[in-house]
């Protein structure tokens, strides 16, 4: 492969076609649901930087991975903090540095909104992924991840613009 040009660039909503094709693409990675629900949550980020921020990551202006950002307040790390929750990059760019420009350039941005640290949760069977994030100083904590999911969804006929963005592109968003 030919030597990388990488730029990083904050998405915005004109890129939501190709992120949406990255996200799909690493939900079929990670075996995760692709549904109506991940777009809206996308759609809620790109909408507002409170919640956190999404980075496309290009070679050549061709986007070649993401990483979204979010933001969480802890007591226990004194204050606003990070949460990388998803960070792909496509498996032909895997393992050429990548990575490490991410975290590098998500830590600067975290230093100059005054957070206090990063989290990130990595699937037990990547460990490639955990030894990167553990060469790039993370590590484990003495608990684990604990999560009831609490479904506030109401099914209802789409009435705005966002709404036919998230039709657009989720898949069965209108069963029969």
């Amino acid at each position: 492969m030919s030597e990388l040009n990488l730029d990083f660039r904050l998405a915005q909503f004109i890129d939501i076609d190709p992120l949406m094709e990255l996200v799909q693409e690493f939900y079929q990675f990670e075996s995760i649901a692709f549904d109506e629900g991940v777009v809206k949550a996308f759609i809620a980020l790109l909408s507002d930087e409170q919640f956190g921020v999404i980075w496309l990551i290009c070679d050549r202006d061709r986007p070649i991975g993401y990483v979204a950002l979010t933001f969480f307040f802890s007591m226990e790390y004194h204050g606003r903090c990070g949460l990388v929750d998803e960070l792909y990059i496509r498996e032909d760019y895997r393992g050429r540095g990548i990575g490490k420009k991410v975290f590098k350039l998500i830590e600067e941005y975290l230093q100059t909104q005054n957070m206090r640290s990063l989290s990130l949760v990595v699937d037990f069977w990547n460990e490639p992924a955990e030894a990167l994030y553990t060469k790039l100083g993370f590590r484990r904590e003495k608990r684990h991840l604990m999560v009831k999911h609490i479904d506030s969804e109401i099914h209802r006929v789409p009435t705005s613009d966002t709404d036919q963005r998230i039709e657009a592109f989720a898949p069965d968003s209108n069963p029969k």
